[in-house]
């Protein structure tokens, strides 16, 4: 898991000043596509319940999207805010319940049309996909990506101007290299400032 938790502890991840400090950040600019956030709803279904889904859409004030549309990021951040309670209840902790969004968000996104493509344009090939991360991330959120390669079977992927946590990401990309079939996949990631973080990945 991330090393987040430590440098984050004094505004927790299930608490107002974490995710208010974040959304106080977002411009016109910052947006993710619907299917992401029907991703992300879905998660939270899977993860939690019906009731908790009726939940965080009422926090958003918006039930429904389009999967090509652009949303305002700040209506995910407020998702998220209204579930992390609940379900780090139910997970163990906020860094597991988040890891577990991120894991079931990446499945669904290689069910869509997009996923699909990727995997088509990556060919089953891990390291073609992690050359093609900051493409495929742009398919779903804004911010800046770049991956630098570390060794033949590792780099460290940054991101700029995101604004979800760390361990959401981690589970995020776990998911993504499994679905290559890579073995004993690693990443760690480490929260930068508030909006910049880095992962180093590794895998077999």
């Amino acid at each position: 898991m991330s090393i987040a938790a430590i440098a984050w502890s004094v505004t927790p991840r299930d608490g107002g000043q974490f995710w208010g400090q974040r959304m106080a950040l977002t411009s016109a600019e910052d947006v993710a596509r619907g299917f992401f956030v029907q991703g992300a709803l879905k998660a939270i279904r899977e993860l939690g319940d019906e009731s908790l889904v009726t939940r965080c859409t009422s926090a958003s004030g918006q039930s429904r999207f389009f999967d090509f549309f652009s949303y305002p990021i700040r209506l995910q951040l407020q998702m998220l805010s209204a579930a992390m309670p609940a379900l780090a209840a139910r997970h163990g902790d906020v860094d597991q319940a988040l890891w577990l969004m991120g894991h079931c968000v990446a499945m669904d996104f290689l069910e869509s049309e997009a996923g699909r493509t990727v995997q088509v344009l990556v060919r089953g090939e891990t390291k073609r996909l992690v050359n093609n991360l900051a493409l495929t991330y742009r398919m779903s959120l804004t911010g800046e990506r770049q991956v630098k390669w570390t060794g033949p079977q590792c780099c460290r992927f940054t991101m700029k101007r995101d604004f979800l946590p760390v361990s959401f990401h981690e589970g995020m990309l776990v998911a993504m290299l499994e679905r290559m079939n890579a073995s004993k996949v690693k990443v760690v990631g480490h929260q930068m400032d508030v909006l910049d973080s880095e992962y180093d990945i590794s895998w077999q």
